[in-house]
């Protein structure tokens, strides 16, 4: 065994990934994220895993779905297949991929600058509040960002950083073909990864390598066209709306577009970028991605005139897209794949700056990074944990949702209650389709935002929605499902009602035919619990919530074989 020494690239290694990992534990909170996209991803996983078909089993006939790719819910598929039942074994895959790419960022480096230097840019990557927020979640970034870093790091030819007089080492035909195996993979995993394809072409033409450019483009074509038939570029058409949370306001013009990238370029340079990798915010923030904004495109520019590589060709295409993407998509998670090069270019900068004032300038520059990166980053950590810690110990209900507010508890309360209170095949209006499914396993669909009640029953008739959840989690619900009960009283029957702590309940109604009919329940002659004028079809138990033990398992209930 070699003698390993504090300096060695296996140890320093070893160190980054040993901090980032404590970190990224201490840090994540004990529950799932109550965005969709978490759901939505276990649902696809799920599909694969049981029937080997890409579908939406959160809606109605379970279409094929086309918009997220494929990737990433196949390697959930394959944990399932494994035995994974429990979104905390999901989310430590995510810290996983986190972790791998915070590994190949330190590989990545190495290559270009030497270990000290790779070290210091994979520790300040790892610890970053961006990247640490992302490694906690059932989302894909982590494995994107495992995927395209990893391409940049087998794809870039050995450094001469041990001997500067020495060229470039070629890369093996193992490295390449990975290489370009994991930028196919990077797309597959987001669209987002379409500039890492086209980096990588280009740079195999740079390069004249003629046969890896046939057998590259070959490889990713054979795999796209399926894709793209099945899908019709889905994120293309959202791609070019004004909003793509409101279609109705049309597509965007060149004039929206300058709109769109000015606007964009000043959140990224000002908040997302600074943010995501100290914490910091408001005017320091500012300060900082201003002073990184700079250094990094002289950074990105001298590397680029001397010799570009896939990084230098990557940078300015990813940066681009999503400068010209929908505001309303912009966060720091999507300029997570940019940190390594803005973390590289900007302290190569920095130190070629200094390095005329004195040699001590990698020294310099490692303090200020220290200084203006790491400390505030770790205080960010050190919020997050306390945070995490609290959330463990004194959360007022266990379980996945027990962070959260009464109004998403009691939300999680009534999507278990349906799992048996309801038959099987029913469909649900609900503000969150996909977690409603994956808390109840019948398919659901949001109700539409407006208040003409013509449109939610005619679309409830159109999809076979025969139930609606009438909550507390946002303004949407009384706002949009309360006028049309009250229109419309005759089309609607209280199934079930759950206390939570809001004093308002949760309430499930039935949708009934235009002649009201008996839903299956008993009728009640006393004043229904429901909005006046709202007959009952209450079930046996309509107001017994689901068993405390059921509300605290950690265990997705979609994938539950013993229920």
């Amino acid at each position: 065994m070699p003698d390993l020494k504090w300096t060695s690239p296996l140890v320093l290694l070893g160190l980054v990934l040993a901090v980032a990992l404590v970190l990224a534990l201490t840090s994540m909170l004990p529950g799932i994220h109550t965005g969709g996209d978490n759901a939505a991803y276990v649902a696809l996983a799920n599909s694969l895993a049981g029937s080997g078909s890409y579908a939406e089993a959160w809606h109605p006939g379970a279409p094929p779905h086309t918009k997220y790719p494929p990737a990433y819910p196949a390697a959930l598929a394959l944990l399932m297949l494994l035995g994974a039942r429990t979104w905390g074994t999901l989310q430590i895959a995510s810290l996983g991929f986190a972790a791998v790419a915070t590994a190949f960022c330190f590989l990545w480096v190495q290559r270009l600058r030497g270990a000290p230097v790779a070290a210091a840019v994979a520790f300040l990557f790892g610890i970053a509040p961006g990247v640490l927020y992302a490694s906690q979640w059932i989302l894909s970034e982590p494995m994107f960002l495992a995927c395209t870093i990893g391409c940049l790091w087998l794809l870039t030819p050995h450094s001469v950083s041990a001997d500067k007089s020495a060229a470039p080492t070629r890369l093996s035909t193992r490295e390449l073909s990975l290489g370009l195996a994991l930028a196919i993979a990077a797309y597959f995993t987001r669209s987002a990864g379409l500039p890492l394809v086209l980096a990588v072409a280009a740079w195999l033409m740079l390069a004249r390598r003629w046969t890896a450019v046939l057998l590259f483009g070959a490889a990713f074509a054979v795999l796209l066209a399926p894709w793209q038939l099945r899908s019709g570029a889905q994120y293309v058409s959202e791609f070019w709306m004004l909003n793509p949370y409101a279609p109705d306001l049309g597509t965007a013009g060149i004039g929206d577009l300058v709109q769109r990238v000015v606007q964009n370029l000043g959140e990224y340079t000002f908040q997302h970028v600074p943010t995501g990798l100290s914490g910091l915010d408001g005017t320091l923030a500012a300060a900082l991605g201003t002073v990184l904004a700079l250094c990094t495109i002289v950074g990105w520019l001298r590397r680029t005139v001397a010799n570009p590589g896939v990084a230098e060709l990557f940078f300015p295409l990813y940066a681009g897209l999503i400068l010209l993407w929908p505001v309303q998509w912009s966060a720091d998670r999507f300029a997570l794949p940019l940190f390594p090069l803005v973390l590289l270019y900007a302290g190569e900068t920095a130190s070629w700056v200094l390095r005329r004032v004195s040699r001590r300038s990698p020294w310099i520059v490692a303090g200020a990074a220290a200084v203006v990166i790491a400390l505030p980053a770790l205080n960010s950590w050190r919020e997050s944990a306390a945070g995490a810690n609290n959330c463990r110990i004194s959360a007022a209900t266990p379980g996945p949702f027990g962070c959260y507010g009464s109004n998403v508890r009691e939300f999680q309360a009534m999507a278990l209650w349906t799992r048996s209170g309801l038959p099987e095949g029913s469909v649900v209006f609900s503000r969150k389709p996909r977690l409603f499914y994956a808390f109840s396993g019948h398919a659901s669909v949001t109700y539409p935002f407006t208040d003409d009640g013509y449109t939610l029953l005619t679309q409830a008739d159109s999809l076979g929605v025969g139930y609606v959840v009438v909550g507390n989690w946002d303004f949407s619900g009384p706002a949009y499902v309360n006028p049309v009960i009250t229109a419309n009283p005759e089309r609607f029957c209280v199934v079930a009602q759950l206390n939570g702590d809001t004093g308002s309940p949760i309430t499930l109604l039935a949708i009934t035919d235009p002649e009201p009919e008996d839903a299956g329940g008993e009728e009640v002659a006393d004043d229904p619990p429901g909005e006046a004028g709202v007959g009952t079809c209450l079930a046996e138990d309509w107001a017994t919530p689901p068993p405390a033990a059921a509300l605290a398992s950690m265990t997705i209930p979609i994938l539950d074989r013993e229920q």
